[in-house]
Parts: C-alpha cells; structure tokens; sequence
C-alpha cells in the first residue's frame, strides 16, 4: 500500500539558526527520519525542488498531495509568511477532509506556545490543536510526535481492505483529476478537489464501501460512480474493477466475515451454505471474502456426462488441482493446499447444488482441506449438519439487481470494443 506522504513545513537556514541560535536543520533531520522509520514518505523543500522552479507555489502543490502535515516552529517560523501559507492550508485541508488530513504543530526550543500566540500563526488559532512540545537539548523527537504520527499511520492501512484499495488505485490513478473529483462526489466521499495523488485513493474506497439496494432499478451511487469511470479507463482495467467493486458494492459484509470466520476456525471438513439461484452469485460471494487484489483460488465442478455426479464432481476438482498447482498425488495434495491457503487463501469449490449427506461425506473424504460454498434457490437448501456455516443471502431481488449490474457494465464497456 502507498505510504502515507507528510509535508514538514519549516523555516530553516544557516544564517537564521545562527542568528536565532538553534538547531532547525538537525530537528528537521530527525522528524525526517522518524517519518521514514514509521513508513512514512517526508515531502520537504530539498526532495521535490527543481532548479528553476517556482518553489513555494510547487511546495504548496505537494502539499495538496499529502496526507498530514509536521509543522516545525522554530523561532525564524514564527512570522515566516511561507511556513504561515502552509500551515493555513494545512488547516485547509483538516476542515475539508473532516479531520483526515493531520495537522501536528511542533514547538521547537525558544518558539513557546505564548510566542505563537502572539506571531502570525496566532491567527490560525494553533492552540486548539494537540500540539507537541520538543524539549531543549533532546536530539530525538518527542515520544508524542511519533505516536501521533503512528496513529495516522495505523489508520492509513488500516481502512478497509487496504490491499484491494491499492490494486483499485493502481488502476485509476491514470483517470483526470476532474473525473475522479466527479466520481468522488457521486459516491459522497471526502477528498481534496482536484488532488489527484488524494483523490484516486479516496475514490478506490469509495467504491468498495458496501451500498445495499432494495433491488433491480434502485438508484445507486456505485453504478453512478461506474457510468463515470469505467469509460476513462484503459480496456484491460475495465473488467477487473467490475470483477471486484460489484461484489464489494453488493454482498453483505456479514456473509464475507462469515466465510473467513469459518477459514479461520476449521482446518478442514468446511462447508458453507447459500440462498442463491446463479452459481455466479456464489462466485461474487468468495470474491468479496477473499479481499485480496486476486480472490481465492476457486473452482466450479461441470459433471461429466455418462459419469456417476459425485466421482464426476471429483474427477473435475482432481482436474483442477493438476492444472492449477501441478499436484499428482495425493501425499503432494496436503501439504500444497496448506501452503497455498497460507499464501493466498483456501482453494473453493462452489456447487450451483443443493447438497445431501452423502455428497458432503464423499466430497469431504477426498478433499478435507478445501472450502466447499453450496448455492442453491431453495430457502431450505441444505439442511444438513448444523456445523455447515449459513451465509447471509441476497434477496431475490438484490440477487437479480447485483447479476443485472454486472453484466450490464461488462456488455457495455467490457465485451463492447472501443
């Protein structure tokens, strides 16, 4: 995932420090490397200027970019009008963003809270901000600074499904600024306009949040958001961000938590019921559990004709394997299927039928590490063991809006040539 970018606005110089008799530079350093050591990318006036660059306005660009800012206050920042246009954009920022974006003033030896108050940056009201204090002589920042940062830190990758919210942005970073702060509006999340490092991030989040419709013709944000953003996107990107914000969009969070809770507590013999009438709705329910970039490894047994069903469901899951992971015995199967469960999650059989004792009882005997999702229409489908793991359904009618969607936007700006 993107580290978080931190603008530390400051005003430092040999002639001023030797003037003010301080240490700015070595207090920058160190917040520098602090930045660095917590994982987070230092945006500074030496690493993003250019000879010949305008360079507060180019500075107040990168600003737009980040995500928080460390606002040094040095003697000589007291009443620098550079280090006070960053700070109220900074504060900017905070307001519009509801407070995502931080603001961490700093007090640096000599530059007290009462001398703020009465410099320019008083009139930015500093104070009702949590401000970190740096005591004179310590060569390492205050214990405060970094476990603030760390927060910010903590919340970046930590908002849902960071690693999915990456792959998305990785795809629609190339989208205009304008459409992206369009799209951003159309699914009601906070952003910087025109912002475009921001507004890519914040837009992929958006289009994972969970929208729940009554079903087929409710106005949705998300096929809003698509109707923008699908045509802005290379061919080859339009599929796989239907493949995954369809299924995030539509089905429930319970049922994803669901499916990972069993994973989690089961090593082997897991079954899983659902409501469904289309096998595809049970795809889309493994995809939206997975919440990697790529979903579980999956498979959807066709019966072979003139077979007995179940040696032929096995037959086609045996297939799979092979051609999947190369596996030709079964001392091989075991092991491989833990290590690849480990690495990207427990290999899925989805069977569009309703199971019986026996199916599940054979099924389990020849594969006890896989993860078996039964989709049936029936309400009753499956009222077998009481261990199997209900999912959360769809209605009939959410089931039908979640396929309609899908296949709508796939036939229009998937299948359909440019």
């Amino acid at each position: 995932m993107a580290r978080p970018r931190i603008f530390v606005s400051h005003s430092s110089g040999a002639g001023k420090c030797a003037e003010h008799g301080c240490a700015c530079v070595p207090h920058r350093e160190a917040v520098v490397a602090l930045l660095d050591e917590l994982g987070c990318e230092a945006v500074v006036d030496q690493g993003v200027l250019r000879a010949g660059d305008l360079w507060h306005p180019k500075l107040l660009r990168e600003l737009a970019c980040c995500h928080g800012t460390v606002l040094l206050i040095s003697p000589h920042a007291l009443d620098s009008h550079y280090v006070f246009e960053e700070a109220m954009l900074s504060m900017y920022l905070s307001s519009v963003t509801d407070g995502h974006f931080l603001v961490l003033p700093v007090t640096l030896p000599g530059a007290g809270r009462d001398e703020i108050a009465g410099s320019s940056l008083g009139r930015l009201d500093l104070g009702r901000l949590d401000m970190v204090d740096w005591p004179a002589n310590s060569p390492v920042p205050p214990a405060k600074l970094g476990d603030r940062l760390r927060s910010l830190v903590e919340r970046h990758g930590a908002l849902p499904y960071p690693l999915v919210t990456e792959y998305l942005a990785g795809r629609v970073q190339d989208v205009s600024a304008v459409t992206l702060s369009e799209i951003a509006r159309e699914l009601g999340v906070a952003h910087v306009a025109y912002a475009h490092d921001h507004a890519h991030y914040v837009v992929s989040a958006g289009l994972l949040s969970e929208r729940p419709v009554a079903g087929v013709g409710a106005v949705c944000a998300m096929r809003k958001a698509l109707h923008r953003l699908l045509p802005a996107l290379r061919q080859d990107d339009r599929g796989e961000i239907l493949d995954v914000v369809v299924p995030f969009a539509r089905v429930p969070a319970a049922a994803a938590e669901e499916l990972r809770a069993l994973c989690a507590t089961a090593a082997e013999g897991r079954v899983a019921l659902l409501t469904a009438d289309r096998t595809t709705t049970a795809q889309m329910y493994v995809r939206r559990a997975s919440e990697l970039p790529m979903p579980w490894p999956m498979c959807t047994p066709v019966p072979r004709p003139g077979m007995d069903f179940v040696d032929s469901v096995i037959a086609e899951i045996r297939a799979f394997l092979t051609d999947r992971f190369d596996l030709l015995d079964d001392e091989e199967l075991l092991p491989w299927l833990a290590l690849q469960e480990e690495e990207s999650g427990p290999v899925t059989v989805v069977l569009g039928v309703q199971p019986d004792a026996e199916l599940v009882r054979r099924l389990l005997a020849a594969f006890p590490k896989l993860l078996f999702l039964f989709a049936h229409g029936r309400t009753d489908a499956g009222g077998g063991p009481a261990e199997h793991t209900r999912l959360t359904a769809l209605t009939a009618g959410q089931e039908r809006e979640m396929q309609q969607t899908y296949r709508q936007f796939f036939t229009q700006w998937v299948k359909a040539r440019p």
